[in-house]
């Protein structure tokens, strides 16, 4: 198709209709993808919003058969449903994650924070609206220039000679080698929501570093003293109209835990 490039491939779809009830604009009202001839097609290609495509790839990630390619990414570009082994997996690395405040001092390999990013893009946002933007220092040699337009040259001549000194304290991420952080210009109507997105993002990304074996430490104080600096959004690359209200600091963590730990919360449950 035109825009959204909505394709089937005749040979393997089998018409069960699978696309058409799950297309959140079909859902919402609108008329996206109808059968014709059996097969799926795409009423407006042209029509992207709310009773529109989303964008989402809906279609092409339930197909059973792989039949459908959209906005130019065919079923073999994506990944593979996840081993069933996660729901194991997942809930002991959420137990054994904590707060790390002290990292060692080799930059981490920046195919692995590649990644993690490239995970991170599929956070979900409103309405499938993808507009959030992440920003992320790379090296410790980046974090010092950020350190430096936040504080000033005279107040980081003690913290980097000598080297071994350095540990970006007054930034309250500690020594963290590197910066993540998820922003966007919130919208009027709903900016509670684009504020969720940005919180979904930072959350996303702390859990799939930890994922990888890295130590992380989330910040709000960091977000103020970096909201409040105009040439540190400048380096950061953070544009005027956009807000963040959390950083990660992560990096290679200086100590392992053995084990996670058992915290208590108050649970109600509706039957």
């Amino acid at each position: 198709m035109q825009n959204a490039k909505f394709t089937v491939n005749a040979e393997k779809c089998s018409g069960c209709g699978l696309c058409l009830d799950v297309c959140p604009g079909n859902m919402v009202g609108g008329d996206v993808l109808r059968m014709e001839d059996g097969q799926p097609v795409m009423v407006d290609p042209a029509r992207f919003g709310w009773q529109g495509c989303w964008r989402c790839q809906h279609c092409l990630a339930v197909c059973p058969a792989g039949a459908i390619s959209v906005l130019g990414v065919s079923p073999g570009q994506v990944s593979a449903k996840p081993n069933p082994a996660i729901r194991e997996e997942l809930p002991k690395l959420m137990k054994y994650r904590r707060s790390c405040r002290a990292f060692k001092k080799d930059d981490v390999d920046s195919e692995i924070i590649d990644e993690i990013l490239e995970a991170v893009s599929a956070v979900p946002t409103g309405g499938n609206n993808q507009r959030l933007e992440f920003s992320v220092v790379y090296s410790r040699n980046a974090m010092r220039k950020l350190y430096r337009a936040v504080f000033g040259s005279a107040r980081q001549m003690s913290l980097f000679e000598p080297e071994a000194a350095e540990d970006f304290s007054d930034l309250r991420i500690y020594d963290a080698p590197h910066l993540f952080i998820a922003h966007k210009a919130p919208a009027e109507r709903f900016r509670d929501g684009d504020f969720v997105e940005m919180n979904l993002a930072t959350a996303y990304f702390e859990l799939l570093a930890n994922a990888y074996g890295l130590g992380t430490v989330i910040s709000t104080y960091s977000a103020e003293l970096l909201n409040e600096s105009k040439e540190a959004r400048q380096l950061l690359r953070i544009p005027e109209d956009h807000r963040f209200m959390t950083v990660v600091g992560f990096g290679y963590p200086k100590y392992q835990y053995a084990r996670g730990i058992a915290k208590q919360r108050r649970i109600f449950k509706i039957i």
